[in-house]
C-alpha cells in the first residue's frame, strides 16, 4: 500500500512541471495565445501612451486580448496575479505580470 501512494506522488511530481511551468517570458507567451504582436502585448498591459500607434489600434488589441484570455484572467493579470492560460492547441500557461506600485515613491 505504501508503495503504491509513492509511487502515485512520485507520478504527480513528475506530471507536475507539465502541466504550468512559470513563464520566463510572460509577453511571448501571451503574444502566442492572443495572436497579438508582442509590441501591441505590451501596449495593453502597460503604458499604452509610449506607442505611437495606440490612439489608433488601442481599443481593437485590448479587445482581442480579453476576448483571448477571459475579462476575469485580465483583471488578475492587470492586478500583478498569476494566471492559468490555456492556448488552442490546449498547452498551459502560467503567466504572471509584473507590475510596478507607482503609489510607492
Amino acid at each position: 500500500m505504501k508503495a503504491k501512494i509513492a509511487f502515485i506522488a512520485l507520478a504527480l511530481a513528475a506530471s507536475m512541471p507539465a502541466w504550468a511551468e512559470q513563464s520566463k517570458d510572460p509577453i511571448g507567451d501571451l503574444s502566442q495565445i492572443t495572436g497579438l504582436s508582442e509590441r501591441k502585448v505590451q501596449m495593453v498591459l502597460g503604458n499604452r501612451t509610449a506607442f505611437a500607434e495606440y490612439p489608433y489600434t488601442y481599443d481593437r488589441a485590448l479587445d482581442k486580448f480579453v476576448d483571448a484570455v477571459g475579462e476575469v484572467k485580465y483583471q488578475q493579470l492587470m492586478n500583478g496575479e498569476s494566471v492559468a492560460i490555456t492556448d488552442k492547441q490546449g498547452h498551459q500557461y502560467l503567466v504572471q505580470v509584473k507590475r510596478e506600485n507607482k503609489d510607492a515613491l
